[in-house]
């Protein structure tokens, strides 16, 4: 940024120039229980002008669903202060991975199958849950599911990846390209997602994306932050 100022050039012409002359945003979506009112505020987001969408679903939905959570015990937590995936001891079992499905495809009714939806934040659950969650959220073509498990744990986000049709992605907390790099190349993910403040800045996060594209994995950039660090995304 200092040096596109001392050119006075903007920050896109400093990384390579001009590549496109819009870019798509998604919205993240607050939380409801209720899947019409969800689908109603992913509606108004639709209606601001959002052509992609995204929310929250996981095992929270299911804390009063008899039979859903399968939990380990003194296990208390379905939140994210959980203990890591692999060691929770929490799963979900047929009955609400189904009742998760119907929840989604209420959704669907009223925002319609065209729109692109994302998803996020399960709760920490075992690798075979995720398993039979992705597989269940199939026919319902979601854009993609994120972190589903740690992102260290690649070989186990592999496994998912490799057991489902629903794109896979990760990356919002990891620093510098040599991890996105290992899960690439490990082919863990269909998609990456590193969010510019957090994965090394401007020039960081472009050699990430030119790699990523190199070996057919997509990126969609992650954010959360002010709107100077939002306009650096944009560049």
């Amino acid at each position: 940024d200092l040096a596109g100022k001392a050119w006075g050039v903007p920050c896109w012409q400093m990384l390579g120039g001009r590549f496109r002359d819009k870019v798509r945003l998604y919205a993240d979506t607050t939380e409801t229980e209720d899947p019409k009112e969800q689908g109603r505020r992913l509606k108004a987001r639709m209606d601001q002008g959002f052509t992609f969408l995204k929310q929250d679903f996981g095992i929270n939905l299911l804390k009063s669903v008899p039979g859903a959570i399968m939990k380990a015990a003194g296990t208390e937590s379905t939140g994210r202060d959980a203990v890591m995936h692999p060691f929770s001891g929490i799963s979900i079992t047929e009955k609400g991975v189904a009742w998760l499905s119907d929840w989604v495809a209420a959704i669907r009714e009223v925002i319609g199958a065209e729109v692109p939806l994302a998803s996020d934040h399960y709760g920490h659950i075992d690798v075979n849950s995720c398993i039979r969650l992705a597989k269940a959220m199939e026919k319902h073509n979601l854009a993609w599911m994120e972190d589903m498990v740690p992102w260290q744990f690649g070989n186990l986000m592999k496994q998912i990846k490799d057991a489902t049709e629903t794109p896979i992605l990760t990356g919002e907390d990891i620093y510098l390209k040599e991890d996105f790099i290992k899960l690439i190349e490990m082919g863990a993910v269909d998609m990456i997602h590193p969010d510019l403040a957090s994965s090394g800045g401007l020039l960081e996060t472009k050699k990430i994306g030119d790699y990523a594209m190199e070996h057919g994995v997509a990126m969609a950039m992650h954010f959360a932050g002010s709107p100077i660090s939002f306009m650096a995304n944009v560049h």
